[in-house]
C-alpha cells in the first residue's frame, strides 16, 4: 500500500512542478524514477519512445507504464492519477479567473518565460537520447531522415510510419 502512495506522490510532484507537457517533464521523470530505483535510464527512454507512438499524453503514458511495471493495474492507476491531478486542479483554478488574469502584463510575462524554458529543458534529453540510441550508421541515418522530414513540416505520425516501414524493410532484408 505504501508504494501506491509513493507512486501517486512522485507523479503528483512531477505534474505539479513541470510545465510544458511530456517533453518538458522528461528530465524530471528520469531524475525522479531513476533516483527511486523504479526504472533505469534506458527504461525511461524506452517508455518515452513507446509513449510517442501510442495515443494519449506522453507524461500520462509514461506514468502508466511505470506504475504498471511496479504494481500492475493498481499501480498504473495511482501513477496516472498522480500525474493528471495537478493539471486538473490548476486548469480548474485558471478557468475560474482566466479572463481577468490575462489582463495583467505580469501574467503574460510569466507565460512567455515558461514558453521559452521548454526548449532549453528539452535539449539535454534530446542529446542524451541521440547518444544512447544512435549507435549504428543506420540509426543515425534514420534519425537524420526523421529530423529532415520534421523540419519540412511533415506530421509526426507520418514520420513514425515512414521510419517504421524503413526499419521493417531493412530488418526483413537483413535477417530473412
Amino acid at each position: 500500500m505504501k508504494l501506491y502512495w509513493r507512486l501517486f506522490y512522485s507523479f503528483f510532484k512531477i505534474g505539479l512542478f513541470t510545465f510544458g507537457g511530456g517533453y518538458a517533464m522528461l528530465p524530471f521523470l528520469q531524475r525522479e524514477l531513476v533516483a527511486r530505483g523504479w526504472v533505469s535510464k534506458k527504461e525511461v527512454l524506452d517508455y518515452y519512445a513507446f509513449s510517442q507512438i501510442t495515443p494519449g499524453i506522453i507524461a500520462v503514458n509514461v506514468s502508466t507504464f511505470v506504475g504498471y511495471k511496479l504494481r500492475g493495474w493498481k499501480g498504473a492507476c495511482c501513477s496516472m492519477a498522480g500525474i493528471v491531478m495537478p493539471s486538473v486542479i490548476i486548469i480548474t483554478l485558471f478557468a475560474l479567473g482566466l479572463d481577468s488574469l490575462w489582463a495583467y502584463p505580469l501574467m503574460q510575462s510569466v507565460v512567455a518565460s515558461i514558453q521559452l524554458m521548454i526548449p532549453a529543458l528539452m535539449l539535454p534529453i534530446v542529446f542524451r537520447m541521440i547518444k544512447d540510441r544512435a549507435t549504428t550508421a543506420f540509426g543515425i541515418e534514420l534519425m537524420l531522415l526523421a529530423f529532415i522530414l520534421a523540419m519540412c513540416g511533415m506530421p509526426a505520425v507520418y514520420i513514425l510510419l515512414i521510419c517504421a516501414g524503413i526499419s521493417l524493410f531493412v530488418f526483413y532484408r537483413r535477417y530473412r
